[in-house]
């Protein structure tokens, strides 16, 4: 992200330039007036500057608080932010506040928050790939991750007047100044005044490519715009200047104009594949249409090259034949498989098979219940099918997040309901992630959670959408409500599929590169 400053009519401008994935530019905002220096190591006004801060024309000291893509920076500090100085008496000046999704609906777990070096940010590269974690993020003064509450604190924070501060999990990435950092102290954001960005092409931010394939039995592309990402980011297939890239499956919906096929211009080659960052497949009602060996063995590659893959329900098709299928993922029942009763209570799984703990489990479980997503601690699951048993001989590689109740009748007991694994499979590190769940977003077709309306009111198209017929037209279709519970639990799990790649029971670490 490219920044420029100017000064006109004694107004700092502050300008941001978004240089994300494909390059979109964005736009600017202007805050804070050039009336006095800025604060000093002593805590007074005037000349001399606070510590690793310089230079005359700093802008006011306004109250603490986040301030979107705006304010300037002082002289020193565009060219390189020093790190906090040593408090006395083993204190530290730290940053403090809680990061939300684009909607400001829920807070987000394993959110990185930091102090870059530069305001200058490196744009961010683009498609998936095998680069470790650190080749996202620039030059770090000081950082932290957030918890299952969305809470954060930067320890051994730089002090002074406007202090750039980043939100960004993977490819997810917005920037805030910050009016006046105190020395020695905390310094607490303003509730709900940090979350991830809507768009990129309005100059929000970054946002990671995610491709998504509908289908006539859930609407999963229409979650990301209850989330709060802004309608302007869909758009019919690759390429453009949107990040939500829809294609048509069977019976699924489809844009205006209309979106290529799946099978066509999707999954039809691993290079097509490897243009996004994130694949979302949407249960098609039946087994994936038009899927080919060589088509799954793209899937394979895409993975193994770094891609992240969410499917839904009938999408087990990839995974239980083919080169998938030699993976001993788990234990797979084809068909439609409705679990009897809705809804269905769902476990969260919080260790894993060797009895250890499962960190990101354990988050999980603790980030339903903050967002209230958890009827007498269990996950109400409506519409739940079972596919899949990953049992202790799937472990690894496979990792279950939720499992039905034991509870519940004999034949479901135990069936799980989202599971993971990383890829390539066998292979330290890993590079990718894939999820297959047996969670509809929608709840599925005439199962819809009580008082939630139906996305797509119109009939479904079969075999493919054809552009005039019903009403399955994405986003003007989506229904407009607050996240169900599985919703819930799917967004978690679409931000954990964007993040930085945490191994199955290990832990998020706030990355520190750059001189400490």
């Amino acid at each position: 992200m490219a920044k420029e400053m100017s000064c006109w009519a004694g107004i700092w401008v502050f300008a941001a330039v978004a240089l994300g994935c494909g390059g979109q530019r964005g736009g600017f905002e202007t805050f804070g007036s050039s009336t006095k220096g800025p604060v000093g190591a002593n805590g007074s006004n005037g000349a001399a500057a606070g510590p690793g801060l310089g230079g005359s024309g700093a802008v006011s000291n306004g109250p603490l608080g986040a301030v979107g893509m705006s304010a300037p920076m002082s002289a020193a500090a565009t060219s390189g932010m020093p790190k906090g100085p040593v408090c006395a008496g083993g204190g530290s000046t730290t940053i403090s506040g809680t990061v939300y999704d684009p909607s400001f609906q829920d807070p987000l777990y394993n959110i990185t928050v930091f102090v870059p070096k530069s305001p200058t940010l490196p744009p961010l590269p683009s498609g998936a790939s095998c680069n470790s974690c650190s080749a996202l993020y620039p030059e770090i003064v000081a950082s932290a991750v957030t918890d299952a509450t969305g809470h954060f604190v930067i320890k051994d924070a730089p002090a002074g007047s406007n202090i750039p501060l980043v939100v960004q999990t993977g490819k997810w990435r917005k920037e805030y100044m910050l009016a006046n950092v105190n020395l020695c102290t905390d310094n607490p954001q303003p509730d709900k005044s940090l979350r991830l960005p809507k768009n990129q092409i309005h100059g929000d931010g970054n946002l990671p490519d995610i491709a998504i394939s509908t289908g006539g039995a859930d609407s999963l592309e229409c979650l990301p715009l209850r989330i709060g990402v802004d309608a302007d980011e869909y758009i019919a297939g690759g390429g453009g200047p949107g990040h939500l890239h829809i294609f048509t499956g069977r019976g699924g919906a489809t844009t205006m104009p209309a979106s290529p096929e799946s099978f066509a211009s999707l999954w039809d080659t691993t290079a097509d594949l490897t243009k996004n960052d994130v694949l979302l497949l949407s249960c098609e009602g039946e087994e994936t249409a038009n899927m080919t060996v060589a088509n799954q063995q793209s899937l394979v590659d895409y993975s193994a090259a770094g891609g992240r893959v969410f499917a839904s329900h009938y999408h087990y098709a990839w995974f239980n034949t083919g080169p998938f299928g030699n993976a001993n993922l788990a234990t797979w029942t084809p068909g439609g498989n409705a679990v009897a009763g809705m809804p269905s209570p769902g476990d969260v799984i919080t260790t894993l098979a060797n009895g250890g703990p499962f960190p990101e489990g354990a988050a999980l479980k603790q980030w339903l219940g903050l967002v209230n997503a958890l009827t007498n601690g269990q996950l109400p699951i409506f519409f739940a099918k079972h596919n899949a048993d990953v049992a202790v001989p799937n472990q690894p590689p496979s990792q279950p997040w939720i499992a039905l109740d034991a509870t519940v009748p004999a034949r479901d007991a135990n069936a799980t309901m989202y599971f993971s694994f990383d890829t390539p499979i066998g292979k330290n590190p890993s590079c990718g992630r894939v999820v297959f769940s047996d969670l509809h977003v929608s709840g599925g077709p005439d199962h819809q959670a009580p008082g939630v309306p139906a996305d797509y009111a119109g009939p479904l198209r079969l075999p493919i959408a054809i552009p005039g017929l019903g009403g399955n037209v994405v986003p003007s279709g989506c229904a407009m409500h607050p996240l169900t519970p599985q919703e819930k639990a799917l967004e978690f799990m679409l931000f954990d599929l964007s993040s930085c790649l945490v191994p199955i029971g290990g832990v998020p670490v706030a990355p520190t590169t750059g001189p400490r």
